[in-house]
C-alpha cells in the first residue's frame, strides 16, 4: 500500500508539470531601456541633440596649407541651450577641452594619418577658442531657447601638412553669469 500511495505521489507530480502554462509563443525577450540625464542649477539647459555631435570638416587638400597658421573654412556647429531664465543668469560662457596639440597646445590635437594639423574652434563672432580656455565675450542670454553657433576649422602646426584622417574629440562646458 505504501508503494502505491508514493507512486501515485510521484505520478500527480509528473503530471502537473505537463499542464503548467508555458510561455507564450511570439511573446519575444524581455529587453532593458537607461534613462539618463542631469537636473542642473544653470540658468538653461543643453538641448540632448547638443550633447552628443559629430561635425564633419571635410576633405581638405594638403596644399591649402602653406605655411604655419593656415586653416581650412569653418564648419558651422550649433548647441541649443533650453528654457533659459535670464533672472538666474543674462550671460554664458563656453569652455572647450580635449587633447592639446603638441605644437600648438591651444588647438585640439587630431588622431589618424594626419600631420602637422590641429582643430580651430571659435565663436558665431570670430573669438578663436584656444582649447581649456574660457570665451571672452559672453553669449548674450534671451529668456527661452538659445542657438549658439560656433565654428570648427584644421589649422597646420607646420608649413608642411600631410595627408590622412584627421579626427579629434572636444568636451564642453557652460558657465552661466
Amino acid at each position: 500500500m505504501k508503494k502505491a500511495i508514493i507512486g501515485s505521489a510521484v505520478l500527480a507530480a509528473l503530471s502537473s508539470s505537463v499542464f503548467a502554462a508555458a510561455p507564450q509563443v511570439g511573446s519575444g525577450n524581455p529587453g532593458v531601456i537607461t534613462f539618463t540625464g542631469e537636473i542642473v542649477a544653470g540658468a538653461c539647459g543643453i538641448d540632448s541633440n547638443s550633447l552628443d555631435q559629430t561635425v564633419s570638416l571635410g576633405q581638405v587638400p594638403a596644399h591649402d596649407f602653406a605655411k604655419t597658421g593656415d586653416r581650412s573654412p569653418a564648419q558651422n556647429f550649433d548647441i541649443v541651450l533650453t528654457d533659459c531664465d535670464t533672472t538666474t543668469s543674462a550671460n554664458a560662457y563656453f569652455t572647450f577641452t580635449g587633447t592639446a596639440d603638441t605644437i600648438v597646445p591651444g588647438l585640439f590635437a587630431t588622431t589618424g594619418g594626419a600631420g602637422n594639423v590641429g582643430i580651430r574652434l571659435q565663436t558665431a563672432a570670430g573669438e578663436y577658442l584656444d582649447n581649456g580656455t574660457e570665451q571672452k565675450a559672453p553669449v548674450v542670454l534671451s529668456n527661452g531657447n538659445n542657438t549658439v553657433r560656433f565654428g570648427a576649422m584644421y589649422e597646420s602646426t607646420a608649413a608642411t601638412v600631410t595627408p590622412g584622417e584627421a579626427d579629434s574629440v572636444a568636451n564642453f562646458t557652460v558657465r552661466y553669469q
